[in-house]
């Protein structure tokens, strides 16, 4: 048990449902690092800056966030090229050739494309919305802010939804075996 220090009027807040929430739509976007920070691997093999993107363009999108992982050092010799290669892509993009310290990438707009991802291998996780490739200025190729006309459809982001919503009883319970109630369902 924790107690909250006071009471808490429940009905004294808004519960209102704002809707569902949607990955960011396929197409090039301007965004900023707004947050950043270093931390280990799970598994300890390395180091990896996890990164907070807030969309600056297109207008109808701004302020909705976007998240990356970097593998800056890993024992996996691929997983790490292939994290600095990305992370020296941000950086090029964001105009940067040396950094000692993530906070240098803060609240400077750079322009990538956004694209959907693919969900986990096992399942677990939805697809989402990732960042496919950055755009740099000094190559002079930058396309212009906007969506693509064109959309994954919205089924290839629900590989979970059949999983959250199986409100099935438990294979133990179902057959008659002792399966635990919850306190809130005794009367």
């Amino acid at each position: 048990m924790a107690g909250l220090g006071t009471r808490f009027d429940a009905t004294a807040h808004d519960t209102e449902q704002r809707g569902e929430y949607e990955e960011l739509p396929n197409g090039i976007y301007d965004l900023e690092v707004t947050e950043s920070v270093v931390v280990p691997a799970k598994n300890g093999s390395g180091t990896i800056l996890k990164v907070t993107n807030t969309v600056v363009a297109p207008a109808e999108y701004e302020g909705r966030k976007l998240f990356n992982n970097y593998n800056l050092e890993n024992a996996n010799e691929v997983a790490q090229r292939i994290g600095q290669q990305q992370f020296a892509s941000l950086c090029r993009a964001i105009g940067v050739t040396e950094v000692e310290d993530s906070e240098e990438l803060h609240f400077k707009t750079y322009r990538a494309k956004v694209g959907l991802g693919k969900p986990s291998k096992d399942g677990q996780y939805p697809a989402r919305a990732e960042i496919k490739r950055y755009y740099f200025q000094d190559e002079g190729d930058m396309p212009e802010v906007g969506i693509d006309a064109t959309q994954p459809p919205k089924a290839a982001n629900d590989n979970r939804a059949a999983a959250a919503n199986d409100n099935a009883r438990p294979a133990a319970a179902a057959a008659g075996g002792a399966a635990k109630s919850r306190p809130w369902g005794k009367k």
